[in-house]
C-alpha cells in the first residue's frame, strides 16, 4: 500500500499525530490532578479516573484486531479509524471545556476518559498505518518523527499550559488541546487509503501463530527486559533528586524540560545512527548508553550536575523510545499489523510496569545508587539476548537498513 503524497508529507503526518499525543500527555501528567484538586475533587476520585485512563492502552490489542479485520465503511482498515479517533478526541476535550468539575465531575471524567480511549484508537491504527505505507528502510526515520513530535508536544505545551492556566484557569487547556487536533485531522483528510489489501496484508488468523516462534518469543522477552532496565533507572531519577538530594519542585520541572529536549535530540540521533550504521547498531548503542547512564547516575550527588545530565539522559531516552519501536515495526507480520505491533507495545508496557515497581521497592533495600548500578549491569547483560534474537531476524533487519549513497 503506497500513497501519492510525498514521503515528507507522510513523515510530517505521523509527527503531527504524535505531537497531539504529547499535548494530551502534558495535561494528563502535569495538570489533571492539580486541575481537579483546585475544583475540590477528593484524591480518591482523582486516583480512580487516573487509573481508568490506563485501560485504553491495555485494550490496544482489541483496537488493532478490529482494524486488521474490518474495512470500515469500505474506506479502509486504518484511515477511517484514525479520523474517527482524532475527531472524537477533539470533540471530547471541546465539550469538557464547558463542564465545571466541582458541579459535574462525573461528566467531565467521562469526557476525559472518552478522549483517552479515542487517543488510543488513533494511536494504534496510526502505528499499523505507518508499518503499511512507509518503506521498511524508513522505519527508523518515521519513528524519529513520531518520538520527536511527542516530545515536542510535551515540552512546548507543558510550558504554554502553565502560562494559560495561571492567567485563565485550567479549563482553557481543553480548548487548546481540541484546537491542536485540527492539524493531524486536516492532513488525514487529504489521504485516500487503498482499500484492497495485497496478499501479504490480507488478514489471516493463522498469522497469530507466528508469535509462538522462538524468534518472536526471544524478541518479546528482550523487549520486556530492556524496558525493565531502562524504566527502572528512569523512574527513579526524580525520586532520587527529591528524597536524597532535596530538589525543589522547580528543579524537578527544569529536569523534566531538559530531559524532553534531550529526547528530541535522541529521536533524531537514532535515525542518523540507523541510516549510517543500521538499526541493529542503533539498538546496541542504546543498550550500552542505558548502562553507562545508569552507572553515571549512581555517582551524582550534586543537583546542578544531575540537572545538566538531564539532557544527556534525555538523549538516551529518545533512543530507547524510537529504536525498539522501529525494530518492532520491522518484524511485524503485515497480515495482523495492528494486532502484532500492539502486542509488542504490551510487552514493553509489562517491562515498564515491572521496572517501576521492582526498582522503587529495591531502592528501600539497596538504595538508589545500588539500583542504578544493578540495572546498568542488567542492560549490558541483555546484549547477547539481543544479538541472538536479531540473528533469527537477519533477513528482516537487513531490509530495515537504509541505503546510503556516496
Amino acid at each position: 500500500m503506497r500513497f501519492q503524497q510525498s514521503r515528507r508529507f507522510l513523515f510530517l503526518l505521523f509527527g503531527a499525530i504524535y505531537f497531539v499525543q504529547g499535548v494530551i500527555t502534558s495535561y494528563q501528567l502535569n495538570f489533571f490532578k492539580p486541575h481537579m484538586s483546585s475544583a475540590g475533587i477528593d484524591a480518591n476520585r482523582i486516583a480512580l479516573v487516573a487509573s481508568l485512563a490506563l485501560l485504553p492502552f491495555i485494550i490496544k490489542l482489541l483496537y488493532g484486531l478490529v482494524s486488521d479485520r474490518f474495512n470500515l465503511f469500505g474506506r479502509g482498515h486504518r484511515l477511517p479509524y484514525m479520523i474517527i479517533g482524532v475527531l472524537l478526541c477533539g470533540l471530547a476535550f471541546f465539550v469538557a471545556y464547558f463542564i465545571d468539575p466541582s458541579l459535574d465531575f462525573g461528566i467531565l471524567a467521562t469526557m476525559v476518559l472518552s478522549a483517552t480511549f479515542a487517543m488510543a484508537l488513533f494511536d494504534t491504527t496510526a502505528d499499523a498505518f505507518a508499518i503499511e505505507v512507509i518503506p521498511a528502510e524508513d522505519y527508523s526515520r518515521v519513528q524519529s518523527f513520531m518520538a520527536g513530535g511527542r516530545a515536542a508536544g510535551l515540552i512546548i505545551l507543558s510550558f504554554v499550559f502553565g502560562l494559560l492556566a495561571e492567567r485563565f484557569g485550567f479549563a482553557v487547556i481543553f480548548l487548546v488541546i481540541a484546537a491542536t487536533m485540527a492539524f493531524p485531522l486536516l492532513m488525514l483528510l487529504q489521504l485516500r487509503e487503498n482499500t484492497l489489501h495485497t496478499k501479504q496484508q490480507e488478514f489471516d488468523w493463522r498469522a497469530f501463530g507466528v508469535m509462538l516462534r522462538p524468534s518472536y518469543v526471544l524478541f518479546a522477552v528482550f523487549l520486556i527486559l530492556s524496558w525493565f532496565a531502562f524504566q527502572g533507572i528512569d523512574g527513579l531519577v526524580t525520586f532520587y533528586m527529591s528524597r536524597d538530594l532535596e530538589a525543589s519542585e522547580i528543579t524537578l520541572g527544569a529536569y523534566g524540560t531538559l530531559k524532553g529536549v534531550g529526547m528530541v535530540i535522541g529521536a533524531v540521533g537514532m535515525s542518523v545512527i540507523a541510516v549510517r550504521f543500521g538499526l541493529k547498531a542503533a539498538a546496541l548503542t542504546t543498550l550500552i548508553l542505558v548502562s553507562i547512564g545508569g552507572a553515571a547516575l549512581s555517582f551524582f550527588t550534586d543537583l546542578n550536575l544531575l540537572l545538566g545530565f538531564g539532557v544527556v539522559w534525555g538523549v538516551v531516552a529518545g533512543l530507547q523510545w524510537t529504536v525498539y519501536a522501529a525494530l518492532a515495526m520491522g518484524v511485524t507480520d503485515l497480515r495482523i499489523a495492528g494486532s502484532m505491533f500492539a502486542l509488542f507495545q504490551t510487552m514493553a508496557n509489562i517491562g515498564i510496569a515491572a521496572g517501576e515497581g521492582v526498582a522503587t521497592s529495591l531502592s528501600n533495600n539497596i538504595g538508589f545508587v545500588g539500583v542504578f548500578r544493578l540495572l546498568a549491569v542488567v542492560s549490558l547483560l541483555l546484549i547477547p539476548l539481543f544479538l541472538l534474537a536479531m540473528r533469527r531476524f537477519a533477513h528482516r533487519t537487513a531490509e530495515l537498513t537504509p541505503q546510503v549513497s556516496g
